[in-house]
């Protein structure tokens, strides 16, 4: 229950701060920046997302469309000139791109081999060395 009213304060301060000005400018923010705003909390929601799934073993974005479910109707009210990025969040296509990119960073990083303690040629003679001049 406690959780449940936390998310819902959550959501509720996250749609308040999209609507009020900011502190002051006197002028609200455009929707450009709030359109990025979303942008970096999407990402980090589904990076957190990703992280719990990939743990459980589960495949289940639940706090990033939570979020997108909760903002996406206000901003889209308010900004709708902003239409290719909404529809973009909407549909999926960022999310898509989000799992693209994480997956040639993990794809790259399996290529990657750090070289073995001892395997080049000369190393064995220098430990050798060090151990004949204690």
């Amino acid at each position: 229950m406690a959780s449940l009213r936390m998310l819902l304060s959550a959501v509720l301060l996250s749609i308040t701060m999209l609507a009020w000005p900011q502190a002051g400018s006197g002028a609200a923010k455009s929707c450009t920046e709030n359109m990025n705003d979303i942008y970096k909390e999407v990402e980090k929601s589904d990076f957190l997302d990703y992280v719990t799934n990939k743990e459980k073993k589960a495949s289940v974005s639940g706090k990033t469309q939570e979020y997108l479910t909760d903002t996406l109707p206000a901003f889209k009210a308010a900004c709708p000139t902003e239409a290719k990025s909404i529809k973009d969040l909407e549909n999926g296509n960022y999310l898509k791109k989000l799992a693209a990119i994480r997956k040639k960073r993990e794809k790259a990083e399996r290529h990657i081999k750090a070289p073995a303690f001892g395997s080049g040629a000369g190393e064995d003679r220098d430990l050798d060395d060090l151990e004949l001049q204690r």
